[in-house]
């Protein structure tokens, strides 16, 4: 290993390894340094959909982001399965959302109104679709989305990244960080590191890292309970989107089924309470799935922020200090947009659109008179 790095990326989930793949894929050498093992937390409990229309109402920057990210893991499967072997498991049958009430079907038509490519589906013809769907007044099925296989794509990222010369550290915590003479300091629990830019892509546990630098913390750590099932029979083929859970069928068979929301909740068990509640609300809509092979539970914590955007960008005072936090339940979604985009900002190529760089920016979390302590922590 070496002791010196252009950037060292604090946090190694798939979106601090798809910075890392970016920047080394474009003779960045760069450096992951992760606390416990890559692609252990929010990573690994995520269900992987690709939602660029189940998470905008209309269209507008984020949903451009959103979509340009969508769109870049049609290569990117091609690309990081010839240097890696492993198969990121892209589904492009697309997405179904799902209203169950007449508020919920009023919504979904005034999304189609922004959104004219996306199909109607009305409830008879729903349903024939999805026979073993009890009831529902309509759906909008959107083609162009799909999920992946979190764990393979971060995986993917990270051995990529690796044979184009990155480095990873795992079990390893950062200490605290020290700028001097425009270089940065990193201890950590394995010694010293030196780094031109810094990065921080630890998801929830990013917090600390804006109190430190004078800046307002936008962290809104919100736990997420899931379990899977495994149907004797392929009920459909597409993800579901509903109201207040979804199913994601996956290609081994599993269905995976998500997920209860707690804010500021970051215990690190599944409770009984909200596997509960979230069954009651599947089987009321799927009352055949009950019948169907247990397999598997757990949570993680999705990284949230107060204004429900990502925060993108380099620190308004502290240059050479970026963040790449805040994805909330898009991570997945967002990971290759956001690799780029901080690959573009380090290497100052700019931004495709400046609009990403400015609503995305650390700069709305600045406080007034902020203090920016030398020494981070």
């Amino acid at each position: 290993m070496n002791e010196h790095y252009e950037v060292l990326v604090i946090g190694g989930g798939i979106i601090g390894h798809s910075i890392s793949y970016y920047l080394n894929k474009s003779g960045v050498p760069a450096i992951v340094v992760e606390k416990h093992t890559s692609a252990r937390k929010s990573t690994r409990a995520a269900a992987g959909m690709l939602g660029v229309h189940t998470e905008n109402k209309t269209s507008g920057i984020y949903h451009q982001f959103c979509m340009t990210s969508r769109d870049l893991y049609q290569d990117l499967s091609k690309e990081l399965s010839e240097l890696t072997a492993i198969d990121i498991g892209l589904s492009l049958v697309g997405m179904i959302e799902i209203a169950v009430d007449h508020g919920q079907k009023n919504e979904l038509l005034s999304k189609k109104t922004s959104f004219p490519n996306l199909e109607w589906l009305e409830g008879q013809q729903l349903r024939d679709r999805i026979p073993h769907l009890k009831y529902a007044l309509g759906a909008l099925y959107m083609k162009e989305d799909g999920h992946v296989e979190p764990t393979n794509v971060c995986e993917a990222f990270k051995k990529a990244a690796l044979s184009y010369g990155g480095e990873l550290v795992e079990n390893n915590t950062v200490l605290g960080i020290e700028k001097k003479d425009g270089v940065f300091t990193i201890k950590s629990e394995n010694g010293l590191l030196t780094a031109e830019k810094v990065v921080v892509a630890s998801g929830a546990d990013s917090g600390w890292w804006f109190e430190s630098t004078g800046l307002k913390n936008p962290m809104v750590p919100t736990k997420g309970e899931c379990f899977s099932i495994k149907p004797r029979k392929n009920y459909f083929k597409e993800a579901l989107f509903l109201n207040n859970f979804y199913i994601v069928p996956k290609p081994d068979g599993r269905y995976i089924v998500g997920a209860t929301s707690k804010p500021n909740d970051q215990s690190v068990t599944t409770t009984a309470g909200g596997l509960s509640s979230l069954m009651n609300q599947v089987f009321s809509i799927f009352p055949d799935l009950k019948e169907e092979s247990f397999q598997d539970y757990w949570s993680g914590i999705r990284p949230g922020s107060t204004d429900g955007f990502p925060i993108i960008g380099e620190h308004p005072t502290l240059s050479g200090f970026f963040f790449a936090t805040g994805h909330y339940r898009n991570g997945i979604l967002l990971a290759p947009a956001t690799g780029k985009m901080i690959k573009d900002l380090i290497v100052n190529r700019g931004v495709h659109y400046q609009s990403f760089q400015d609503m995305f920016s650390p700069n709305r979390f600045q406080i007034q008179g902020g203090t920016l302590y030398e020494y981070l922590r």
